[in-house]
């Protein structure tokens, strides 16, 4: 399954979060601000990450401005859910990582 959704407790707390279904969506669409808001991961790789995905997006746009208007809206059309995808995808890899070294047990949810 590409979009997994994990359940993290805290040992000694027990304490839980599950990050499943929308998270990917929200991580996708805020980036680094939902690594912050979270609390749980290198605040700092997910603004890298952030800035490469922007970067990217913004490198395709350049390249459809060279085709046709109707390949150029198809190529849109597809790329920005990609992307929210993709990032997403890091995002909560990047938060499942933070929750992981502070100790947390995980399962998949």
């Amino acid at each position: 399954m590409l979009l997994r959704g994990y359940r993290f407790e805290h040992r000694k707390t027990e304490k839980s979060v599950t990050i499943a279904g929308w998270s990917y969506v929200w991580a996708g669409l805020l980036g680094a601000a939902y690594v912050w808001w979270i609390g749980y991961g290198n605040v700092w790789r997910a603004l890298a990450v952030n800035i490469a995905y922007g970067v990217s997006f913004l490198a395709v746009v350049a390249i459809t401005s060279f085709v046709p208007a109707n390949t150029q809206f198809l190529v849109l059309l597809l790329a920005v859910p990609a992307v929210i995808v993709a990032q997403g995808i890091s995002m909560i890899s990047i938060i499942r990582t933070g929750f992981r070294r502070r100790g947390w047990a995980s399962a998949q949810a």
